[in-house]
């Protein structure tokens, strides 16, 4: 790998994303964002090993959208590329088979964005840059009873999602033990018709309604519910896209996870947005901010390590101090989660959004 005296070794990264099928549009901003993040490390000279700047290179494979395929692909390029580490997928379900692939390798996979509980669990070698399902579960849960101060939330969601279920499950854990009472009605992946599960989910009259779904099937859910004529409050994790469900009638006073806005209240992000509006002329995304952050704490690891060698970037990513990226301040902990603040944002109305930097909240008192 060495590339001479002049130059330190070569940093060989994988990145996995999907670019076919429905989320095509995510995989081609997401490789985007890590081109940016490797052009600019390229530039500045990082990472650096023996006071010798290494050379970054990016080696690219589609994961299909499936998991067998997100497999293959994390084979592919450890055994054929020779990465010593590799970003992605984005997706858990994806994610979690590519996380079993690569600790099985012993090569560092980080997920940008994964939030399922068993990607990272048990596996030495798996990190993540999104905070849990379980962590913002545990804040909508917490924000439902004792900041909107509902009693009673229906929950739809998809019965065939990881991502989902384990928000639903996250959720109902921290809402039950503020006192809340909640039910929830399952619907089946690629539903498009939530006229009937509606119809079930507002029978009881909640006072809100909690879809921890992907934005597409929210989107359609909340247009179902205000058609009924349900008027309390929605809220959702971090899959609703922002711009979308802000730009919608039906969405009006709901509440929803964010890791990253362009005008989120963090030093680093209206940094990295104008560098990145400057060379790419347009807007980043949230995926592209955490593709941003997986990049750049992999390379960190590669320079506290002094090595490129797989092992010793895994052991220098959890030894390494609190990382100030684009998403926030974080640390790797258990598991390879990262303990780090999230934001949650109103949708105010006519488009326009309020969004708070929240800490990790605290316990509900004792009913």
């Amino acid at each position: 790998m060495a590339c001479g005296r002049e130059k330190g070794p070569e940093v060989r990264l994988g990145f996995i994303a999907t670019f076919s099928g429905d989320d095509f549009r995510t995989g081609r901003d997401t490789l985007e964002a890590a081109r940016f993040a490797v052009e600019q490390a390229n530039r500045n000279g990082f990472p650096t090993i023996d006071g010798k700047p290494c050379h970054v290179s990016l080696f690219v494979a589609d994961d299909k959208a499936t998991p067998e395929q997100a497999a293959t692909a994390v084979r592919d390029l450890v055994e054929k590329k020779h990465v010593m580490a590799i970003i992605g997928p984005y997706s858990s379900e994806t994610a979690n088979a590519a996380a079993l692939a690569a600790d099985a390798a012993g090569v560092p996979l980080i997920a940008p964005s994964a939030t399922a509980a068993v990607v990272t669990a048990g596996r030495p070698h798996i990190f993540r840059i999104a905070f849990t399902d379980a962590f913002q579960g545990q804040v909508l849960g917490r924000l439902a009873r004792n900041s909107l101060g509902l009693a009673s939330v229906s929950v739809i969601a998809n019965r065939d999602n990881l991502s989902s279920m384990s928000l639903t499950g996250a959720f109902l854990k921290a809402f039950a033990a503020c006192g809340g009472t909640a039910r929830v009605f399952y619907y089946e992946d690629r539903t498009r018709d939530f006229g009937g599960i509606v119809k079930q989910a507002l029978a009881d009259a909640p006072q809100g309604v909690f879809l921890p779904n992907s934005s597409k099937e929210a989107v359609l859910t909340a247009l179902a519910l205000r058609r009924a004529g349900f008027r309390g409050t929605l809220f959702g994790g971090d899959a609703w896209n922002g711009p979308e469900v802000s730009s919608l009638a039906a969405f009006d006073g709901s509440f929803f996870v964010d890791h990253w806005r362009e005008d989120c209240p963090r030093p680093a992000s209206k940094t990295y947005a104008e560098a990145f509006r400057r060379e790419r002329r347009h807007p980043p995304t949230e995926m592209g901010a955490l593709t941003q952050d997986a990049v750049d704490v992999v390379l960190a690891a590669v320079g506290k390590a002094r090595s490129v060698a797989p092992e010793a970037a895994t052991k220098a990513l959890m030894a390494l101090p609190p990382h100030k990226g684009v998403t926030g301040t974080f640390d790797f902990v258990d598991d390879g989660n990262p303990s780090k603040s999230l934001l949650i944002t109103k949708v105010i109305g006519n488009g326009q959004t309020k969004t708070q930097d929240l800490p990790p909240p605290g316990p509900c008192p004792r009913q």
